[in-house]
Formats: C-alpha cells, structure tokens, sequence
C-alpha cells in the first residue's frame, strides 16, 4: 500500500492539464483496478478513526478507571460510581422545610455518642470475598480516630454481612468485595457528629449521613456514617436498632453505587432503601406512609428497589413532612 501511495503522488502532479489528468487517472484505474477507489475511502476512514480515538469520552470527576486490577470484572468496564450531585450537599429544601420534620428526625435518646474526632480516618484491617455478581466496585471500612465507646470490630462486621446480604445490593446487577489496600472505589466510614456536618453540611438541624464523591473533601468516593445515629439510630425504628443501621449502610452504599433518592413507597407498601427514612416515611405521590424498610431487595417487592428520581420541592420528604 505504501507504494501505490508513492505511485499515486507522482501520477498526480499539479501541472498536470485536465485532459492529461484524466488519461492519468484511466491509466492508474486500469494499471490498479478496485483498489484506486479504495484507497481514497481508506484514508478517510483511517484518519476519522484516529480522531475518534483522540477525542473520546474521558472519565468523569472521582471516577477510577480499574482496568485489569479487578477480577470479575471487564477489562474496559469502570466500577459503578454514583453522580456528584448524590450527597446530601444536594439535597438542601428547595422551599420551606415542614416542622414535623424537625420533630420526626430528630435524634432519639440513648447512650452516648463522640461529638467531635480528629477528623483523620484509620482503614481497618480485614478482606472479604467478592459477593454478588455484575461489575465489581471494591469498599474498605474506616473509623474516624478519636471516635470512642462503638465496637469498630461490630461495625465493620455488620458493614460486611449486610452488603453481603442477598436482599441488598449484591447479586442484583454489582459484585463488592471488601479490601484494606490497593484500588478501594468507596470507603464506609463511621464519622463523628461534627466531622460529618463539615463533611455533609447541616442547612437542617438533624443528624444525617451522606455521601460525598471524591473532590475537595475527599480523595476517595466516601460513604459517611453518623456516630450518633448508630448509637441512638431513628424515630421510625424504635426497638430495632440493628435494622437502622442496615438502613443507612443499605442507603449512603446505594448512593455510591449510582442510586438516587426514591420517594414512593413499594407496591407492598415498604419503604424503598433509597427514600430519605430518616426524614420522613410519606410517599410524594399518594400521601400515604410507607413501612420502614432496611432492604433494597426485600422479598415480595416486584418492584424493588424503587423508582428514583431527584429531589424537589414536591417529592423530598424536607417538604412534604415526616407523618
């Protein structure tokens, strides 16, 4: 090929007259046969696929691209991440906040909780086999340092088996396996009170969690647990403290694997994981409430994990008030 480009060069001169271009052109016709047409509509296809390849599409903002360090998942398919605009820094009113809000989500009583850690975190040490299957996204567990009086072996364990959990996001289209080094997609992390309003903000006066995707505050995607509503947990699971703590893990690691909020209740009249339950239980759309519920996949939900949508001043239980 290189050598009919040569030939072809010096076939057409530019001194060439019309006449003569075109007994040229019968000469290198019949000289080359298909392949003077082809080479033409090679070369643009050559150079169009090279500027394709230099302007495709590049990777979103806290997005890490994995290639191969991943087994189980493909060599060019990156690890789910969720928007930036997923955290609670986006999901401030838009309008009036409802008062029972306020007084729904406010933080029950019970044992004591750190207000204030040092604001560096520790990975702790542990592994776990990859559950699930679909593309895989790799987590690690850290505590905040100064953070006292929580069993962090009890947290990472309870991390674990929930996101292990046949009713949670594994095994419905993702694979997780927890690491304590090399390429980590999210951390869950248990945060002290202060640590997560600056982290998350607090425009609401209540103790929340979030995520935050990796920027300013943040190296790593980060899933923030709140030390305070582990200890105390939520109006809406009086009695059942273990379920509200799935809840929020189930919540903020569903927003890390790309989930928005949801705010209409299940068909079997469940709440689905990713509505707001710690701010309110009432579905946009019919008034009514929804049951609280920990799980993205709980059995008899046809329709789990729900339909998600963003947040507005008509659908966000900061307006629509908690009872």
């Amino acid at each position: 090929m290189a050598f009919a480009r040569r030939r072809a060069a010096a076939t057409f001169d530019g001194d060439i007259a019309p006449e003569g271009f075109r007994a040229a052109w019968r000469d290198f016709t019949r000289r080359y046969g298909w392949r003077a047409y082809a080479l033409p509509i090679l070369s643009v296809v050559t150079i169009m696929a090279l500027l394709t390849v230099h302007n495709g599409p590049r990777s979103s903002p806290g997005h890490s691209s994995g290639g191969a360090r991943t087994a189980g998942r493909a060599a060019n398919q990156a690890p789910p991440v969720a928007r930036g605009d997923t955290s609670l820094k986006a999901d401030h009113p838009q309008g009036p906040v409802d008062n029972t809000v306020l007084k729904a989500a406010a933080l029950p009583a019970g044992g004591p909780y750190t207000v204030q850690g040092d604001g560096t975190f520790q990975v702790l040490p542990g592994t776990s086999p990859v559950v699930g299957s679909g593309p895989l996204s790799r987590y690690s567990i850290e505590v905040e340092n100064g953070i006292t009086g929580i069993d962090v072996n009890q947290f990472a364990s309870l991390v674990d088996a929930t996101l292990a959990d046949p009713r949670s996001w594994s095994g419905h289209g993702v694979s997780l396996q927890r690491v304590d080094s090399g390429h980590i997609d999210f951390h869950v992390t248990l945060v002290s009170v202060m640590t997560v309003r600056k982290l998350c903000g607090y425009d609401i006066p209540i103790e929340t969690s979030c995520y935050i995707a990796a920027g300013a505050t943040s190296p790593v995607n980060r899933v923030v647990i709140n030390d305070a509503r582990w200890v105390r947990g939520d109006a809406e699971y009086i009695g059942d403290l273990t379920a509200y703590r799935e809840y929020m893990i189930n919540h903020e690691d569903g927003h890390a694997l790309g989930h928005e909020h949801a705010h209409e209740c299940l068909s079997n009249g469940l709440a689905p994981t990713m509505m707001q339950q710690t701010i309110g239980l009432k579905d946009a759309a019919t008034g009514r409430m929804c049951q609280a519920n920990p799980w993205p996949y709980p059995p008899g939900a046809k329709d789990a994990p729900g339909v998600e949508a963003p947040d507005t001043p008509q659908n966000s239980e900061f307006q629509i008030g908690g009872d």
